[in-house]
Parts: structure tokens; C-alpha cells; sequence
């Protein structure tokens, strides 16, 4: 059966000029148009029923409450995920307005939550929860609003989009116990949770290698000032058999300062961050295992147009995107 990207396809155009000639638009140009109907009649297409209705759909309230974190890279990747499901379903209307608050200031978020609810009725919400009692009261005052939660869960009965951070931390240490020399230890150090990934991170790492029963761990040792006091903490620690670091949190600026000293240890991280690539170029890490947070962004707003705009049935179900190992040789 002929389709409408068969038809933009052949004639190098967009599937919404498509979508707009077939529908009576007038926002195309007349020789375009023309083109096209002609086209689909030589081609025998029939046009798609449900397509249509979907297309006549009033438009839906959306709203992504996303965080902006120490990370841009983070909410960057999250933001193209949605922005390329936007752009997928444009011809519907599909659109998901975004609102970014600080990961330190839980309460903003709350509260921009409850004046959307209040003002907005929304029929759709994603949302990275930081206050998470607080957000599942207000999902439950709100019934009619279809919640999506990322890379956050609440609990079995709100659908959430997310990735395994407890695994990714013991694939980080598979690597790590991989390049290790026998005898060798890792210093691995720990600070506040980020909310979001750190807590999982470590968690997972530190039972991975207590899974092998290997002693190589120094620590973790902990700082709830990391970013600024891990030099002081390496020169305090170290040891000639200490040729490993790891730490779940601002791992990059602290080989940066390590480089400094002219320190060298084999590293292995988590996540994707400007630094953390230069890092695995310059090859002063060996690898890290990265979320593939576009992907992430791209799934929970597919999952949020099926629901509002097709009917599909997703309360509840969990949705796991996997992780990636990244290495010198296959940065792009």
C-alpha cells in the first residue's frame, strides 16, 4: 500500500507538505499541490482513515518537566528525544511544552507543578520527580491527567520511562576489574546524591566487584564538598598500589586535577558530559557507560502521543532504555 512517505519520498518533500496538499491546506504553494494529488493518483493512494481522525484530534495540553542538573548534557539529550517525537507527530498537532528548574530547588518544581494543574488542566505530564510523595499526591487529585514519570519512578501504578543506573554502575566496574593489574586497588570516592543517578551508580558498582569477592576497593570515602576537596582527599589516601579511581559524581573534575599533579589512574565512568568525552579522547579515561538520554526523551513522548492521541493502554508499565558502552574508538 502506498503511503504518504512514499509519496514525500519520491518527490523529495516533507510528509506534512503531503499531509497538508491532501487535506485542503492552503499553506502550500498550487504547483506543489498539484504534484502531489497527481502523483497519488498515478500511485493508486487511498487515504488512511485513521490517520485522518488522529489528525482532526483537538489539540492536547503536554507539559515535560525536566531538571536542569550539573550535567547539561543530561537535559540537552532529554530535550532532543522530545523534540524529535514532537517533530515525528507534527502533522497531528503534537506538541509538549517544556519547563526546566533546578535539580537543588525540589519546591520550584513542585510548585510550577501545582500552578500548571491549577491554571492549564493538562491532559498529559512528564516528569522527572524530585519530591516524589508529593507529585504522586498530586497525580491522584488529578485523575484525568495522564502521568509519565522519567528517569524517576514513583510507583507500579504511574508509567515510567527510564534506564537501569544500578546496572550501568556494575558495568563500569566489569571494565574496570577488567584493566586492573593483579594486586591493584581502586580509591573510590562518594559525596551527596545528585537525586537522580549517583546513589544507583555507586550502589551497583560496589556490588559488582563485591559479587567477584575481590579486595581492590579503598573506601568509598566520603565528602560533602567532593567537587572541591578530592584533591586533598587522593593526596591523603594514596597509596603505590592504589591505580584505580572511581567515583558516581564529578568524576572528570577530579581527573582534571589529578592531571594536574601529574597523577595518572585508570578510569572508568558513568554518564556523558563535554569533559568526560575530551577525557576518553585525550585517553586519560578508558571508557564510560552512558545513558542514551535521547532515546529516553524520544520514548516517553511516543508513549505520551499513543495515549492521548491512539488510545493505547500504558498506565503502569515500566520502559527501560539501555545503556552504551563508550570507548576512544567508537566516539563519534
Amino acid at each position: 500500500m502506498v503511503t504518504q512517505e512514499d509519496i514525500a519520498k519520491i518527490l523529495n518533500i516533507s510528509r506534512t507538505t503531503v499531509a497538508r496538499a491532501l487535506n485542503g491546506s492552503e499553506n502550500i504553494k498550487k504547483e506543489t499541490k498539484e504534484k502531489i494529488l497527481k502523483l497519488c493518483d498515478e500511485l493508486g493512494y487511498v487515504k488512511n482513515p485513521i490517520s485522518t481522525s488522529l489528525a482532526t484530534k483537538k489539540q492536547k495540553k503536554i507539559f515535560a518537566f525536566l531538571i536542569q542538573s550539573k550535567n547539561k548534557y543530561y537535559s540537552m539529550e532529554l530535550i532532543k528525544g522530545l523534540k524529535k517525537a514532537e517533530k515525528e507527530f507534527e502533522f497531528y498537532g503534537y506538541k509538549i511544552e517544556i519547563i526546566e528548574t533546578n535539580i537543588d530547588h525540589p519546591l520550584d518544581q513542585l510548585n510550577q507543578l501545582q500552578n500548571i494543574m491549577k491554571e492549564e488542566r493538562p491532559d498529559g505530564i512528564i516528569i522527572v520527580p524530585l519530591l516524589k510523595e508529593e507529585i504522586k499526591n498530586i497525580q491522584l487529585r488529578y485523575p484525568k491527567t495522564f502521568f509519565i514519570t522519567l528517569d524517576v519512578g514513583i510507583d507500579e501504578s504511574i508509567t515510567y520511562v527510564g534506564v537501569d543506573y544500578f546496572k550501568s554502575g556494575r558495568m563500569a566496574a566489569d571494565i574496570l576489574m577488567n584493566v586492573m593489574s593483579k594486586g591493584k586497588k581502586v580509591l573510590v570516592l562518594d559525596t551527596k546524591d545528585d537525586r537522580i543517578s549517583s546513589e544507583l551508580y555507586l550502589k551497583g558498582f560496589l556490588s559488582r566487584i563485591n559479587e567477584e569477592k575481590k579486595d581492590i576497593i579503598v573506601g568509598p570515602i566520603y565528602d560533602d564538598d567532593l567537587k572541591n576537596n578530592a584533591l586533598d582527599i587522593i593526596k591523603k589516601n594514596i597509596t603505590k598500589d592504589i591505580e584505580g579511581i572511581y567515583s558516581s559524581r564529578f568524576l572528570a573534575d577530579i581527573i582534571k586535577k589529578t592531571k594536574d599533579l601529574q597523577l595518572n589512574f585508570k578510569v572508568v565512568g558513568n554518564g556523558m558530559s563535554e569533559q568526560i568525552y575530551n577525557l576518553i579522547l585525550n585517553k586519560n579515561m578508558i571508557a564510560t557507560v552512558v545513558e542514551p538520554w535521547e532515546e529516553e526523551g524520544y520514548a516517553v513522548g511516543k508513549i505520551m502521543f499513543n495515549y492521548l492521541y491512539k488510545n493505547d493502554t500504558y498506565n503502569g508499565k515500566k520502559y527501560i532504555v539501555e545503556s552504551k558502552i563508550v570507548f576512544k574508538e567508537n566516539l563519534k
